[in-house]
């Protein structure tokens, strides 16, 4: 699929169709993010995309059993502190996302231990480990920096109203995905 998606330049992206990026991906988009710490949950608020949030329970608990977990994009996620870096650990990932924009998917069994840290104050350091047995022979880690910018007010980012790539877009036989005449006088 990797290879598929390379060769036609990820044009069944589901962030390109406006669904959220899911967990890790969501850390590498173009678009800020606000995180906000509670006594007993962050909360990381993304500007792009579906303008979507993710909760991070920090109050101690477990995760639930995997019959018990609701799928979703970003998962079932807990956390705590190692010092001064943030550890979460999420399962109950979807199968609805890619991991990164070159289209590497992931199956239902996507657990992820993420480690961030801010080096220093124009940076967030961002470790993940990845440990899908359905998707991969071993787990793998990918690390990158993200820029920080305290005190940046977000954006009203609304994907659905301005989204020009799709109109242009064609499936594999030729056939555009939408009628560019339809609402129009």
């Amino acid at each position: 699929m990797w290879e598929y998606h390379t060769a036609n330049d990820s044009k069944y992206d589901p962030e390109g169709f406006c669904l959220p990026p899911g967990g890790p991906r969501a850390f590498a988009t173009p678009y800020p993010a606000e995180i906000v710490q509670h006594r007993d949950r962050i909360l990381v608020i993304f500007e792009g995309g579906g303008h979507v949030w993710r909760e991070i329970h920090m109050d101690g608990r477990e995760h639930p059993s995997l019959e018990e977990v609701n799928p979703t994009y970003f998962g079932h996620s807990i956390g705590h502190w190692e010092g001064d870096t943030l550890v979460v650990d999420t399962i109950g990932y979807n199968e609805k996302t890619w991991l990164d924009y070159s289209g590497t998917h992931h199956t239902s069994q996507l657990h992820t231990v993420e480690y961030i840290s801010r080096p220093y104050k124009e940076k967030l350091n961002y470790r993940i480990l990845i440990d899908d047995p359905g998707a991969f022979f071993e787990p793998w880690v990918a690390e990158w920096d993200i820029p920080w910018s305290e005190g940046t007010e977000m954006k009203d980012y609304i994907c659905q109203e301005n989204n020009q790539f799709m109109l242009d877009l064609k499936d594999d036989y030729g056939t555009a995905f939408f009628d560019k005449t339809e609402g129009a006088e």
